[in-house]
């Protein structure tokens, strides 16, 4: 039998602050965008969305700049 989840899961929004400046820029992480351009930012090391109030992450690692 699966257990609820406890509480909200303040997470479903799109990047600000930190993760859109990073998380959306990092090696470890894609975004998916919808059709009326809501956006998800998820990072592929935890495997989750980002933090809606992240402010660091000891794993950033900025993607290559494509030529």
């Amino acid at each position: 039998m699966l257990k609820p989840r406890q509480g909200p899961h303040p997470l479903w929004k799109t990047p600000e602050g930190y993760a859109l400046e990073h998380c959306t820029k990092c090696k470890a992480g894609w975004t998916r965008t919808g059709s009326q351009g809501g956006a998800l930012t998820i990072c592929l090391l935890d495997r989750e969305p980002v933090l809606s109030g992240m402010t660091n992450c000891d794993r950033y690692e900025p993607r290559e700049e494509q030529i």
